[in-house]
């Protein structure tokens, strides 16, 4: 039987080789595989979606607008203030390597 639409599939990741050499098609942009219109569906039947609320979970358009805005994690710092914590940070490993030097 030939698939007269694309078909989705549930395809573990393990598995995506095996799919992939049999004819599957990967949906980068709602990220799931199908069965391509035209390729006989029967050697698909293990990855098949049994219900429609799974494949609709599957190819559920995402929104292109985060729900929720980030906020800056670190906030910004003058030029000097990074200035300094770039000179601490190289103090740091200048001390670090010549310890490490010393030992070997």
């Amino acid at each position: 039987m030939d698939a007269s639409s694309n078909i989705p599939l549930k395809v573990p990741f393990n598995e995506k080789d095996q799919a992939k050499a049999m004819g599957a098609r990967w949906n980068a942009e709602s990220k799931h595989w199908y069965v391509p219109q035209g390729v006989d569906a029967a050697p698909f039947e293990k990855w098949l979606v049994a219900d429609g609320s799974a494949v609709q979970a599957v190819i559920k358009p995402v929104s292109a607008k985060p729900a929720v805005q980030a906020k800056p994690v670190v906030q910004a710092k003058s030029s000097a203030s990074i200035d300094d914590d770039i000179d601490d940070i190289n103090a740091m490993l200048r001390d670090a390597v010549e310890s490490f030097e010393d030992r070997y």
